[in-house]
């Protein structure tokens, strides 16, 4: 079974008349249609469509942020007061031709547009309090959008007739300008985004444009094959909907000038208009044949955003695998040098710091608060005369892990909260980071097929060995509970070593197992590893694995922007699709919670809720002592990209 992200149709109306306007009342609790023979539908929350004993022959409706209120307009100079059954209270006297009405976003006004006039509304009185005729001239105004007011400028309309935009200050009642250059051809739909103060404009040239507050092009969309006649920006989800006579439905990402996603709606006659509640991910759009509602399915959603601008793609992502009272905490590292601290609850960053080097991977003691980076050039190793010659060369390190073999839990407690009582505090001494009872070891895998085993304190080499036949070591995994360390090399082996962190003989190979390719990701638990490699895959190059393991199910995603979950077995259980490919992505801990790495910023995806019920039955709501520790880390297969005549040696960054 496929999931898809998106765009999702959840139900269609027949009409017998074609609808000609469509809003969302609050008053009515419902999404009220009008259509050309005057018959009034409204839809409510359950799916159920009711149509209304009174006909109405308004060319639209508009909410009022008066609890109870609507207002029907149109066509010419009626403006109506309705009650939440549609029934007229009151009828404005001093209206002119209105085409268009929006309500003010900053507070309880509507504003009107017609032939020649702009006029901003008092609802309660029912009057018009401001009327803009001068400059005007004969012009019809076929759409219209607001500006709220901000601390440099006054509220303003932006009104169209034909390929012209009109700019009024509804404050004092005045023309501003006459915008006759955005657009060769007329303009066909146009809204105001407030939150990122842009105008966005669309046209018969089938584009979409985007015009900052000085009228600089921001971003020009094109895609549509045909002109585009709705649009609606959704500030609930950052998003622009627009809808085409090629009868598509087309998602944008203004801020990022991205396209997200193009639904073909499978009609005949195209989508006339698109609009929503501008609350949720529920939408509305009609046509000649009927009223369609659509909703976006999220299979994932931004848990921290770590880049101000388009950022790096991040290449490994790290899970604290402690129970409470430790926090649970996120380290994301970044191909250019980011590496980012996040609490894994709110998705607060908690600190950061951008490294000279690129970094080939990093790790995170929680106990310690130390941060671990392996870049590409860095200290050299601390090792005596007489024990450089009794190691074997290493050759460069190009993956590192961290072994936390914590003995004492009640000791280790005291010392964070210790390090927590002097946060802000730099000076860190060599007495802090040593514990003869808890041991914390930096395990090295090296280009020239060593494994090193370093101590934390002061980084001198406790222990090494040649581990795959002088070949680079590919991916290191500890598992501390277990008292094991596996490592993969290019000599296409994985080494399960026995870990006995008090001694200085520290490994001792345990076994050693054949694969046919060279194993770029590794993970695992006590009864089961599964290594994928980055060839030979049917569903593309892996971008990155983690093993759930309160589920005994692993995940997979792929440059096609898949995401596969397959059981203890390697059977494939569901599959994913995003609408972007996810750079790497790490198990959460518990509950199916999985982080993925996605433009830079850091994602949050909960896979359970995707699976079958055996498996959502077997959810936890806390992480589990003991499981956890099994896999905690994912890193990307470019993680293990080689860079040939680069020397790289251990740098230790620490947080405080």
């Amino acid at each position: 079974k496929v999931f898809t992200q998106g765009l999702h149709c959840v139900q269609h109306f027949s009409c017998n008349s074609p609808a000609r306007f469509m809003t969302y009342s609050e008053a009515a609790a419902a999404f009220i249609s009008l259509h050309t023979d005057n018959s009034v539908c409204l839809y409510r929350a359950d799916g159920q469509q009711q149509t209304s004993p009174v006909g109405l022959s308004f060319m639209g409706l508009t909410t009022t942020k008066i609890s109870g209120w609507l207002v029907g307009w149109g066509p010419g100079p009626i403006f109506t007061l309705l009650d939440h059954e549609l029934r007229p209270l009151d009828v404005a006297h001093d209206a002119l031709d209105i085409r268009v009405c929006q309500p003010a976003e900053h507070s309880a006004e509507l504003v009107t547009a017609g032939v020649g006039n702009v006029c901003v509304w008092s609802v309660r009185l029912m009057k018009c309090k401001v009327k803009i005729q001068e400059g005007l001239h004969n012009s019809t105004f076929s759409h219209m959008a607001l500006a709220p007011p901000r601390s440099d400028r006054h509220h303003r309309a932006f009104a169209v007739c034909g390929q012209a935009v009109t700019v009024v200050d509804l404050d004092i009642g005045k023309v501003l300008e006459h915008k006759r250059d955005l657009c060769s051809r007329n303009i066909t739909a146009l809204v105001y985004c407030s939150h990122l103060d842009c105008l966005i404009i669309a046209s018969e040239e089938w584009s979409i444009r985007v015009w900052g507050p000085a009228w600089e092009l921001n971003v020009a969309f094109v895609g549509h094959n045909g002109i585009v006649n709705s649009l609606y920006y959704c500030p609930a989800l950052h998003m622009l909907l627009s809808t085409s006579v090629d009868c598509t439905i087309r998602c944008w990402n203004v801020e990022e000038g991205d396209v997200i996603e193009c639904v073909h709606t499978e009609q005949k006659t195209p989508l006339l208009c698109i609009g929503g509640t501008g609350k949720d991910d529920t939408f509305f759009s009609f046509s000649q044949q009927g009223v369609h509602f659509w909703s976006i399915k999220k299979l994932y959603n931004l848990h921290s955003k770590l880049k101000k601008d388009e950022g790096a793609p991040l290449r490994q992502i790290l899970i604290s695998p402690f129970p409470a009272p430790y926090p649970r905490r996120v380290l994301c590292v970044s191909v250019d040098g980011d590496v980012t601290l996040v609490a894994a609850e709110t998705g607060a960053v908690l600190t950061s710091f951008k490294a000279k080097q690129r970094i080939l991977c990093a790790d995170y003691c929680l106990h310690k608060e130390i941060l671990l980076a392996l870049t590409e050039a860095g200290t050299q190793d601390h090792v005596t005369g007489n024990d450089a010659q009794k190691l074997p060369i290493p050759g460069p390190p190009c993956c590192l892990v961290l072994y936390s073999y914590v003995a004492e839990t009640q000791t280790a407690i005291e010392d964070w909260r210790k390090l927590q009582d002097r946060r802000g505090c730099s000076h860190r001494t060599k007495a802090c980071l040593s514990d003869a009872k808890n041991r914390f070891l930096i395990v090295l895998g090296h280009k020239g097929g060593c494994v090193s085993v370093l101590m934390l304190d002061n980084g001198k080499v406790l222990y090494r060995t040649p581990a795959h036949s002088g070949q680079k070591v590919t991916a290191l995994q500890v598992y501390p509970k277990n008292g094991c360390l596996l490592s993969t090399g290019e000599d296409l082996t994985v080494v399960v070593w026995k870990v006995s962190p008090y001694i200085q003989d520290c490994l001792r190979q345990q076994l050693s197992l054949h694969c046919g390719q060279t194993p770029d990701h590794l993970l695992g638990s006590v009864q089961i590893c599964f290594i994928i490699c980055m060839t030979g895959c049917l569903f593309g190059f892996l971008t990155g694995l983690c093993v759930c393991p309160d589920l005994e199910v692993f995940v997979s995603s792929s440059l096609d922007g898949t995401v596969h979950i397959w059981n203890e077995e390697n059977h494939l259980v569901r599959t994913l699709q995003l609408n972007t490919v996810p750079e790497c992505l790490a198990y959460g801990g518990y509950g199916g919670e999985l982080f993925l790495g996605i433009r830079g910023d850091l994602y949050r995806m909960n896979c359970a809720k995707f699976l079958p019920r055996k498996y959502q039955e077997m959810v936890t709501t806390q992480p589990a002592q003991g499981v956890t520790s099994l896999c905690h880390q994912s890193i990307s297969v470019r993680s293990h990209v080689e860079t040939e005549g680069v020397s790289r040696t251990v740098n230790v960054s620490r947080t405080h």
